[in-house]
């Protein structure tokens, strides 16, 4: 297991633990935002050949990390789900804690990604890089999204997205239950 998931597995169940979700009203809107993620997650998985090309396409023509969006995404949709009106402190704590934590994780990753990407792909990574930004899509891409040649079957299988779709699931099950049970 890559050690940036080890840490954005440890910080989710510690926000996950440290929440006392209470409102549905939140809950559903968490749960379109984290849905969202998971979208922008399974098209960028669905695009992705990983070190064998350098993806431009698909999601990849709107901004350089789709998956990174979409789990920032997913995680901002749990923050919502499980923010309590009545602890407006506790709310702001878990945002901030996950703010820092995965703001962290992820620009260590993107750095390290980026050093190894211009050392394997030169010139053309340097070209991109320039063109599409790194974490906030470009409006001039989106339509990558809707170009279908970019999207493949047996890569998507392949890249397992599936586990993070289970995990996401169980979360938002979860915290459904915690808000039914009051747990």
């Amino acid at each position: 297991m890559k050690k940036r998931i080890l840490i954005s597995q440890i910080a989710t169940l510690l926000l996950f633990l440290a929440a006392r979700p209470e409102n549905w009203a939140f809950f559903f809107g968490g749960l379109a935002v984290m849905g969202l993620g998971q979208l922008v997650r399974l098209a960028a998985s669905a695009a992705i050949v990983k070190s064998k090309t350098l993806t431009v396409t698909g999601p990849y023509a709107c901004v350089r990390n789709p998956l990174y969006l979409g789990t920032m995404l997913m995680t901002a949709g749990l923050l919502l789900m499980l923010s309590a009106p009545s602890r407006p402190l506790l709310t702001a704590g878990l945002w901030a804690f996950a703010a820092v934590s995965f703001g962290w994780i992820y620009y260590v990753t993107i750095k390290a990604e980026e050093v190894f990407l211009l050392g394997v792909y030169g010139k053309d990574f340097e070209a991109y890089m320039k063109d599409v930004p790194a974490i906030l899509p470009c409006v001039f891409g989106l339509g990558g999204f809707f170009d279908w040649s970019a999207y493949s079957r047996e890569v998507f299988l392949k890249n397992k997205e599936w586990r993070g779709m289970t995990a996401a699931f169980l979360l938002a099950a979860l915290t459904a239950a915690r808000i039914k049970y009051g747990f």
